[in-house]
């Protein structure tokens, strides 16, 4: 996993570079352009593409023998063909640790409009880009986090992307200011009458599907005195409830439909905290999405019941 992100430059100048040093800085790939910048001539690259000692990877881009096959050398090897693309959607994902399916096409933005057919391995996106949406990996060119987030919300099926937006709100990848202003900057984009679907679910308070789930069932129940994402301070430590009645002390945990495994760290930070609630005499309360939405009327007659005792 590359690590390094930095402010997008303009790519070194390759002249008097070893073309063998900078195809390792480019994950062992290298394009006809640089080839050249460095000094080799059109017949001396074709000798060594003859030879066998660059194998050609995308039109006009080649790696040196042997030639081991990455992931982030795949993306190197798009942005090289490219001239000026940017790693971008569900390639740049996972590079920044955003949950999304994987593709086995790179996908790339490219800013300019001229016709250009990708190769099988290539999926682009003529979008328009501004600088301050992007990042550099180790001179890999990518768009930034927010930026990957506002077209994956634009791009991927409806229920996915829902799921994904509420992870990224939580996550503080993004927010309504953010959401709001994608729309305004390019209105006719496709995928525009998505994002204003999603901008509008997203309610104050709520972080995921499931509490906006448990906020309209207590309002249909006409209860009072509940606060969504609410901050109870346990000596040194502060604790987010997902919905709680601090007069009562009655702390409310959902755990949504793609609740973590026992094994993961969110998990047992949970747990602690719960233990953290309970021992500072706050009762707790969790349900399931299933719960929420298939049985809303068990879970509302807990509440009550505890409200009551």
């Amino acid at each position: 996993m590359v690590t390094l992100a930095r402010p997008v430059g303009r790519r070194g100048d390759t002249r008097r570079m070893d073309w063998r040093d900078l195809a390792r800085r480019q994950a062992g790939v290298i394009s006809r352009r640089q080839l050249a910048d460095c000094g080799l001539t059109h017949r001396q690259i074709d000798g060594l593409v003859q030879r066998r000692d660059l194998v050609e990877l995308l039109p006009g881009v080649y790696a040196p023998r042997p030639v081991p096959s990455s992931a982030l050398q795949q993306y190197w090897a798009a942005s090289l063909w490219s001239d000026g693309g940017v790693i971008s959607h569900r390639s740049a994902a996972p590079l920044w640790q955003v949950p999304v399916a994987a593709s086995r096409l790179v996908h790339l933005t490219v800013a300019d409009r001229r016709y250009r057919k990708p190769p099988p391995a290539v999926r682009l996106h003529r979008v328009q880009l501004d600088r301050r949406q992007l990042v550099d990996f180790d001179g890999l060119p990518v768009t930034a986090r927010a930026r990957t987030v506002v077209d994956l919300l634009r791009t991927e099926r409806f229920g996915a992307a829902r799921d994904l937006r509420d992870r990224a709100v939580q996550q503080g990848w993004v927010d309504e200011v953010v959401l709001s202003r994608a729309i305004g900057e390019q209105p006719g984009r496709a995928g525009n009458s998505q994002l204003r679907l999603l901008l509008a679910g997203i309610e104050p308070g709520a972080q995921a599907e499931s509490e906006r789930r448990l906020h309209a069932l207590l309002r249909r129940a006409g209860l009072r005195g509940w606060v969504p994402q609410y901050r109870a301070r346990l000596g040194r430590r502060i604790a987010m409830i997902d919905v709680a009645f601090p007069a009562r002390k009655l702390a409310i945990e959902i755990d949504g439909r793609r609740y973590h495994d026992g094994a993961s760290e969110r998990f047992e930070d949970d747990r602690d905290r719960q233990n953290a609630l309970v021992a500072a005499g706050w009762q707790v309360l969790r349900f399931t999405w299933r719960q929420l939405t298939q049985q809303p009327e068990d879970v509302l007659t807990q509440i009550v019941q505890l409200l009551a005792a």
